[in-house]
């Protein structure tokens, strides 16, 4: 979502181009709170408690909200766990357990959710751990030994929109007296901050700090800028304050107040504007404010002259020769296809996610005049643009009608669907990193394969091959005998897929994992959740029009994973996948008019990815083209993703499976996310 599209909706927020828009406000939600027995929920006056489904929270930990409070994190069945849960509907539980290998300490203590709801910071009481907030890989820890001496113990990790992460360190383990770190995923380093302070949180918008520390043998409350400065005491009362917790949309403290004497704890709540305090419980303790903010749909679909493939375009690329539009980015190249012919586009959509380009849909004997304006607009002269098929699909006439247009056509064809997606795979790249398997019999898979493939972006070395049904055709056998089963990750998409791998003689062994289910919808969320660990944003797809997959899923793959849906209602599995994943996922596109999404299916993505669909704001970009801005300005500042994302280290390889793409710490290069057990040919 660009910046545009933010400030069309009214919302403050930061723009990520292609992507979705990453909101840095917040207004005032309900409280949660340890109850002794698990986490309950009370309104801001102690109203309303309600106990949240699927959180034991054995060891008694502080509870934290995803950012959009639609999930809350806190402790699990057994204290070397983590429990995550949803606060409204199906609680869409997600257990994190103990990382593999040497760590500190033996449980959690503390977990906050990171980088925009990607991922959980935790502590161990010794060491800070972080790992995706779906549980896609194990906890690993954040800091190095250098950075985070054995010596010392790290706890309360607190997070900021902006990415920077502040804690408590005691130097060493055991001291009488904490102060407050914090560590810069950009710069990758570590800085005190506050001396002789603990318990630190951020406040919503990431500007201020609340604190803790010792007045006279009495914790107090504290507020300091972010970066240290202006240090204020905010209580004086002879009670010891703990556990702090900004109100959302500031100005109110949430804490523990116990009393010195006997030990008692009620939580209250602290005005900072007249000093005034209220009791809100006397059963819970350690207080977490719920932020409640919206998150986007974006509806592209065609209008008039321009169809779903233009819309698509003009979504994510500039327009040749004019202004960067904040948010657009610069086609390298085109992808064309027979707008007729579904399972033949299947292959363009890796092509064009990892070319930078549009996939744009044709006739079969000339370039329909939507197209050529498209190209005109989106793609510099000279650009070289891919014809996938033969001549049966795309004549000779396209071609010509491309070389006067003043690009250069580069057919890419063969024999039958197999041999072209052997040819596809060739101009990718002859040494993939990446080969996914579909039966291209029918668009589903082959589609959902090719957008995982194209996930590894641009100049990625991902590729998808196609079966004919569970025969693996020579041209496909072709190129993967060339190929080093040994250096070379491959996946099958349905059971085809797996079939074929399994009965066709090769000319080496290979392993492989099988991802497949009973439908295409459920083959695609089980691909999803193989291929993406917590991402922020997915693509939901009419499962009965391939056009708008194939366009869609061209311009988004590399942002997160595509799922199918009917058109009255989202699909159960896919509806259940954005609800677990609902922490991260604050983003949905969907490609294609309301005859591919219905007013209900709407509502079902707001209330899988948020609170509910009341808190979803939809950006309807007809024809691909925002609306105009609201009055409301969005707010300017670096994207905490493309800081923290891109900074935060990777996930650990598997040792079957090294990390795809380059060497950079971008999570993209954590495929897959899940690895389990391969499958090896008979």
């Amino acid at each position: 979502m660009t910046t545009a599209a933010c400030m069309a909706v009214g919302t403050a927020c930061f723009a990520v181009p292609g992507a979705q828009a990453l909101s840095i406000s917040a207004t005032t939600g309900s409280i949660a709170l340890n109850s002794g027995s698990g986490v309950q929920t009370v309104q801001p006056d102690g109203s309303g408690a309600t106990t949240v489904a699927g959180i034991p929270n054995s060891g008694g930990i502080s509870t934290a909200w995803a950012p959009d409070g639609s999930r809350v994190v806190s402790g699990g069945q057994a204290t070397d766990q983590l429990a995550t849960a949803r606060v409204t509907g199906a609680s869409s539980p997600v257990t994190v357990g103990w990382p593999q290998g040497s760590t500190r300490g033996s449980t959690y203590q503390d977990a906050v959710y990171w980088s925009d709801g990607s991922y959980l910071l935790s502590s161990t009481g010794s060491e800070l751990l972080y790992g995706p907030s779906d549980n896609s890989y194990d906890p690993q820890p954040l800091l190095t030994s250098v950075q985070e001496p054995a010596a010392d113990c790290d706890t309360q990790p607190t997070t900021s929109p902006y990415g920077t992460v502040a804690f408590t360190r005691t130097a060493p383990c055991g001291a009488a007296t904490s102060a407050i770190w914090t560590y810069d995923p950009t710069a990758d380093t570590v800085t005190q901050l506050i001396a002789n302070a603990a318990d630190a949180e951020y406040s919503a918008d990431g500007t201020q700090l609340v604190f803790t520390r010792a007045v006279d043998g009495v914790s107090q409350l504290f507020t300091a800028q972010a970066d240290g400065s202006g240090v204020k005491q905010v209580s004086s009362d002879a009670a010891d304050h703990l556990h702090p917790s900004w109100d959302p949309a500031g100005g109110r403290i949430a804490y523990d107040s116990r009393d010195t004497a006997t030990g008692a704890t009620t939580v209250r709540v602290e005005n900072l504007a007249d000093g005034s305090t209220s009791t809100i419980s006397s059963t819970g303790e350690k207080p977490s404010w719920q932020p409640v903010r919206d998150n986007t749909l974006d509806r592209v679909y065609g209008t008039g002259a321009i169809g779903i493939d233009d819309a698509a375009s003009r979504w994510t690329f500039d327009t040749a020769g004019a202004a960067h539009q904040d948010g657009l980015i610069a086609a390298r190249s085109a992808v064309l296809v027979n707008k007729d012919n579904a399972t033949y586009a299947a292959p363009a959509v890796s092509l064009a996610a990892e070319k930078q380009a549009p996939v744009l849909m044709t006739s079969t004997n000339a370039v329909d005049a939507s197209v050529s304006a498209e190209l005109t607009r989106s793609l510099p002269k000279g650009s070289t643009v891919y014809l996938v098929g033969g001549t049966n699909l795309l004549g000779t006439g396209v071609a010509d009608q491309i070389t006067a247009l003043g690009y250069k056509a580069l057919r890419l064809d063969g024999t039958d669907l197999a041999a072209v997606s052997a040819r596809v795979a060739t101009q990718i790249t002859a040494a993939p990193k990446w080969v996914f398997v579909a039966d291209g019999s029918d668009y589903h898979d082959p589609i959902a394969a090719s957008t995982a493939a194209g996930a590894l972006g641009y100049r990625g070395l991902g590729v998808v091959l196609l079966t004919r049904g569970t025969t693996i055709e020579s041209s496909v056998q072709n190129y993967l005998n060339s190929l080093d089963p040994a250096t070379t990750n491959l996946v099958t998409v349905g059971t085809n897929a797996l079939t074929a791998m399994e009965t066709t003689p090769l000319s080496k062994q290979w392993s492989f994992w099988d991802v497949s289910g009973s439908s295409n919808e459920i083959t695609a969320v089980n691909l999803a959740k193989f291929w993406w660990a917590a991402p922020n944003v997915a693509t939901v797809q009419d499962t009965w029009t391939w056009q708008n997959a194939v366009a869609g899923n061209a311009v988004t793959a590399t942002y997160g994973p595509a799922l199918w849906s009917t058109v009255d209602v989202l699909s159960s599995n896919s509806a259940a996948y954005l609800a677990q994943e609902s922490a991260s996922v604050q983003n949905v596109q969907t490609f294609g008019g309301n005859d591919a999404y219905s007013v209900q299916n709407r509502a079902d993505i707001g209330n899988a990815i948020g609170i509910s669909s009341t808190y979803l704001s939809t950006v309807w970009a007809a024809g691909g083209n925002l609306p105009a801005p609201a009055a409301t300005t969005a707010k300017s500042a670096a994207s905490p993703l493309t800081t923290a994302r891109t900074a935060v280290p990777a996930a650990p390889a598997s040792p079957a499976a090294p990390a795809a793409g380059s060497a950079s710490r971008s999570l993209i290069d954590a495929h897959p996310a899940r690895t389990g057990a391969r499958v090896s040919q008979r």
